[in-house]
């Protein structure tokens, strides 16, 4: 029905809004090619039909951009390039939000849409500055003013974030349903001031997308100085880490929370140590992931075990240790009909060039990185990265 509705000359809000739930299908199924297709589609007829004014008129078309913006980002992160669309659809989506949580500083719903455009117009920067760089369309003073710039806006930025809400009430003070203290443990998520609750729920997620974005400018800067990564890196991963958890075991957490963290948990895994410990704990937080139905690429089990010097092909966990049936039911239907790519850019999606270009991970090195940090020489420095999907609010 969707093909027979693309043959006519004049689309619609309808047939934009199939697409985008197509792309979030293909998303969860972990076929990132079909996603590219479906994004693809998307941006020629939102395009078509509106411009950065016109697109923000009203709440559907609000909620349009805002589902686009986070395939278009997540399109750019794979494949290691830019977004399709042009930086003033981003500027746009976040200055009417700005407006909307300036005007009713007491709705919740308007500070966080604030909060995620502004994030996401960061990551938009972020991407343009060094996408610039790499392809030699900058001098070196601009891109030092241009990181300088960026610098101040991401301190301004965290400052406000970390400023919003501080009233230790606001917390969640306990996780009865979550395990004793372990020595396994990585993070300390039972932090009784961490963890927002009940209608500020939604700020974790806001504070995990901001970390995803602050991380990697923060690597990406690195690189371009000719550093050696600082630790800062690691505990901002780490951070990530104890709110997955915290999420995780959360008594009243909206239903799929946990999926909403899925991107966060991708990105923190980069940068933890690579001892056993840490890639035990990133194992079975990524079997958590699957269990709950959001399915990774086969190519993403390939890439983690060349990372870790551990076979992740098959399952994230030894001996099919909980590896639903009916998980294995859809991975095979995905591998049936997985879409094929069909030009450069739909192989490096496939292929998450834009995370894991150049990561090469040899044995010797993997041996000796282990237990010492993360392996950042083998990251690559043209990495952009999504935040994590919408969260519903009241």
């Amino acid at each position: 029905m969707l093909q027979q509705s693309l043959l006519k000359k004049r689309h619609s809000v309808t047939t934009l809004l199939t697409i985008l739930q197509l792309a979030t299908i293909e998303e969860f199924l972990g076929d990132w090619v079909n996603l590219l297709g479906h994004q693809r589609a998307a941006y020629q007829i939102l395009t078509d039909l509106f411009n950065p004014t016109t697109i923000m008129q009203d709440e559907t078309r609000r909620k349009i951009i805002s589902w686009y913006i986070r395939f278009d980002l997540f399109a750019g992160m794979m494949s290691g390039g830019e977004t399709n669309m042009g930086r003033e659809w981003f500027a746009a989506h976040a200055d009417f939000y700005t407006r909307q949580a300036r005007d009713r500083p007491d709705d919740l719903g308007a500070r966080f849409e604030d909060y995620f455009a502004t994030t996401r117009l960061l990551a938009t920067d972020v991407a343009l500055v060094f996408a610039a760089k790499t392809k030699r369309a900058t001098t070196d003073e601009k891109f030092v003013r241009d990181t300088d710039a960026l610098v101040a806006r991401f301190e301004r930025y965290e400052h406000r974030l970390r400023t919003a809400f501080t009233d230790s009430a606001y917390f969640i003070k306990d996780f009865p349903s979550a395990p004793p203290p372990h020595p396994d443990d990585i993070t300390d998520f039972r932090d009784p001031n961490f963890l927002y609750s009940g209608d500020l729920f939604t700020m974790n997620f806001v504070l995990i997308d901001f970390w995803a974005v602050q991380l990697m400018f923060k690597y990406q800067l690195t690189l371009a100085e000719l550093r050696q990564p600082s630790p800062e890196l690691m505990e901002i991963a780490l951070k990530k880490c104890k709110t997955f958890e915290a999420v995780q075991y959360y008594d009243h957490g909206p239903p799929g929370a946990i999926v909403g963290c899925q991107a966060s948990l991708g990105i923190a895994s980069l940068f933890l140590p690579k001892d056993q410990k840490h890639i035990d704990w990133c194992r079975r937080k990524f079997a958590l992931v699957e269990q709950k139905g959001y399915i990774y690429p086969a190519n993403l089990r390939q890439r983690m075990t060349d990372l870790w010097n551990e076979d992740v092909t098959h399952w994230w966990l030894p001996d099919d240790e909980g590896y639903p049936a009916i998980i294995k039911a859809i991975r095979d239907f995905v591998q049936y009909r997985a879409g094929i790519p069909t030009d450069a850019a739909s192989v490096d999606v496939r292929d998450m060039s834009g995370i894991f270009r150049d990561m090469q991970v040899r044995e010797g090195e993997a041996e000796e990185s282990r237990g010492t940090g993360t392996d950042s020489d083998h990251l690559d420095p043209s990495m952009t990265w999504e935040s994590s999907p919408e969260q519903p609010w009241t």
